[in-house]
This record gives structure tokens, sequence and C-alpha cells, in this order.
């Protein structure tokens, strides 16, 4: 049986061998799948605000998604880490951001922390399943900030290729609420 690291990797593996021209039209999809979701919910998405990640490496960019959130004056934060914690800032523009932990872009210091309690928060990862579960990076922290805020509306950002079928999952693994892929929004029963 393969480890949670075996799985991991080969998931990484697999994401960063996408070509770069298919990734952005996978990319493209899934903000247009994204958007559609959210234009549903709109009054939701403006009251609860949205958690998003800065594309690092291979991981989906949904810059294009952000800038039209931004546009329709939905609330947009970003996390920032600080040893082992991580918070989100609310980010007036994807101009304000500067290289941070793991040199990942994050949220420039001054801003507001954002503290939307229930925002619908997209998550990163390197492999999902097709009943919630999520491996990301190994370092645990969206795990931690889940645990320390549970009414967060958590959807899974990756492409098809890094979604199984079932992966093992641990006590402290978070399920997501939700996954979109290049090939739609899955909603998870339960």
């Amino acid at each position: 049986m393969e480890t949670k690291r075996q799985i991991r990797a080969q998931g990484l593996l697999e994401r960063n061998g996408l070509p770069q021209e298919r990734r952005m039209q996978y990319d493209s999809r899934i903000c247009g799948h994204i958007m559609a979701y959210a234009k549903e919910r709109k009054e939701a998405f403006l009251q609860r605000g949205v958690y998003g990640y800065y594309p690092h490496g291979s991981e989906v960019s949904l810059l294009a998604l952000y800038e039209w959130l931004l546009a329709e004056t939905i609330p947009v934060a970003f996390p920032r880490v600080s040893g082992e914690t991580m918070e989100f800032y609310r980010v007036p523009s994807l101009q304000a951001f500067q290289t941070g932990a793991f040199n990942i872009k994050e949220p420039v210091f001054g801003l507001a922390q954002a503290g939307f309690e229930r925002a619908f928060c997209l998550v990163p990862g390197s492999v999902f399943d097709r009943t919630g579960n999520r491996y990301g990076y190994g370092k645990g922290y969206y795990d931690r900030y889940f645990s320390r805020c549970p009414n967060l509306y958590r959807m899974g950002i990756a492409y098809e290729m890094q979604v199984e079928e079932r992966i093992p999952a641990e006590r402290y693994d978070m399920k997501m609420q939700a996954l979109a892929t290049e090939t739609g929004v899955f909603v998870f029963a339960g």
C-alpha cells in the first residue's frame, strides 16, 4: 500500500509534468466553473467572502477568478504564514502582494486580517479524492487553520489528474465540501 508521502509525491510529479499550455487551458476552465458557481450564489459570496491562495509553481492559477471577484466587490483574502500558523488578510487588488514564506506571494503587511468566519475557502493541494479527502504539501497549515475555523466552506482546487477515487485519510485531515477541476464543480454529500 502506498504511503501518504508517496501518493503526494506522485500527484505533484504528474501536476508538474502537465504542459504549460494545457495548464493554462485548464486554469481558464476551472475559473469559469467557479465563476458560474459563484454567480448562482452571489449574495452568499458577497456576505461571506472568499479565501483564496496565490498560485505557486504548478498550482492551478485562479488569478482571473480573483480579478472577477474583486470587480464584483466580493471580499477576497489570502493567507500569510508566520511560524506554524496561517492567517488570511483582505486584499484590495492583486498588486497587494510580496514574497513571503516558502517563496510564495503573500498579502503585504499593513492589511487587515479578514476574519470571514463562513468564507468560501479555495484550497490547493497535491491530491484529492472523490469523497472530499485532501493531501496538501505536508506542513499542515490548512488542516490546522480549518480545525480553528470549522465553519469555512472548503473547496479543493485541482486538475482532474490529481483526483483519485479514494485516498487514505487520518483523523486530523479536514475534508473538502466541494472540489473544482477543469471538468466542473463537484459537491460532496454530507
